[in-house]
Parts: structure tokens; sequence; C-alpha cells
């Protein structure tokens, strides 16, 4: 049985007590799927995921979870508020990110939608849409780039394709029309001299 006691040797400090360590716990649980590991059929998330195996399937999270994928997917990612990484391959897919979107590996033939900002340095073919998009020195890439406030591409990256800014969307609200009854007679006087 250990005593409550402190005690200091020269510079260091040790504290012996009778309470327990408390080890933090991190507040957000991760979901591993390993190397080695193949998954077929989709997956649904409410933490964080880190996939360094292969999923042929689509991986979904409502809430604002993190993906990272390592290995490889076939098909289609979302999340509502959370980012993607894709350090490995995203093959025949799409992203619709409510966060940030980070490619420094392969991305492949559908379409990246980001409410925040798209970082390739990898290779991508198909559509980027984000708020911002940069494009790295080691970025190869053939498709459409459609940025809402800015745009950079580094020296040395290799891109094929169209750059556009996408438009803010208008919003048309209607007004009831207020028809006076002066302006009702004066259309009847017209009609009737015409």
């Amino acid at each position: 049985m250990f005593r409550k006691k402190d005690l200091s040797v020269d510079d260091s400090y040790v504290n012996i007590s009778q309470e327990p360590a408390v080890k933090e716990i991190s507040k957000k649980a991760s979901n591993t799927i390993l190397k080695g590991n193949r998954l077929i059929g989709d997956i649904t998330v409410t933490c964080d995921l880190e996939l360094s195996g292969d999923i042929e399937g689509n991986i979904i999270s409502k809430t604002d979870s993190n993906i990272i994928i390592k290995g490889s997917c076939h098909g289609d990612i979302e999340t509502k508020g959370g980012t993607v990484e894709i350090e490995g391959e995203l093959l025949n897919g799409n992203i619709n990110a409510g966060s940030n979107v980070r490619i420094i590996g392969k991305f492949s033939g559908g379409e990246v939608v980001s409410e925040g900002r798209i970082f390739v340095d990898g290779q991508f073919s198909g559509r980027l849409e984000g708020k911002e998009i940069e494009i790295g020195p080691h970025a190869q890439g053939k498709g459409e780039l459609l940025y809402k406030e800015s745009i950079s591409i580094a020296k040395g990256a290799r891109i094929e394709g169209q750059i556009s800014q996408a438009q803010q969307e208008l919003i048309l609200v209607k007004s009831p029309q207020k028809e006076s009854v002066a302006d009702a007679e004066d259309v009847k006087k017209e009609a009737g001299n015409a």
C-alpha cells in the first residue's frame, strides 16, 4: 500500500498517491480497417474512419466524421460536416464533404464537391467543385475545376481541363403585387379606347 507522500529529487518531481492515474480518453472515437482486410458493401459511420484496407461500396456519415482512405475504395464517400483525405485511391466514386478534401493519392472517375477547401497534390480525373481549390506542385490531372472564391495552381502541376468560377446562386424573392383600384380603372379605360 502506498502512502500519500511527495518526493522531490533535484530538478525532478515525483508524486506518489493513493489516487489511481486517470487516462484521458479522446472525446471522438475512431474506427480503423487495417491493411489486408477487404470489405464488400456499404459502411455507415458515426465517428472517424481510417481505411487502410480495401472496400467495394460506399462510405456514408450523416455526422461530422473525418474519413481517411489509405487503401482503396470503389464507391462514393459522403460526410455531412467532416473532412475526406485520399492517401491511397478512390476509383469510380464521388466525394461529397461538408468540410475540406485532401487528395495526395489517386482520385479517378467521379466528382468532388466540398463546402470547404480542396487540396490536390496527387493524381485526379473528374470534376472538382469547392469554395477554394489548391493544386500542389506534384498534381497531375484531367477534368473540370469549379471554384467559388479562389484557386491556385503551383508551378510544376500538370493539369488539363476547364477552370471556371461558380456564380453565386441568386434567390428570387416574389413580392405580392398590389393592384390599386385606380390602376385597374386606367387599364379598363385604355382597353375601351382601343
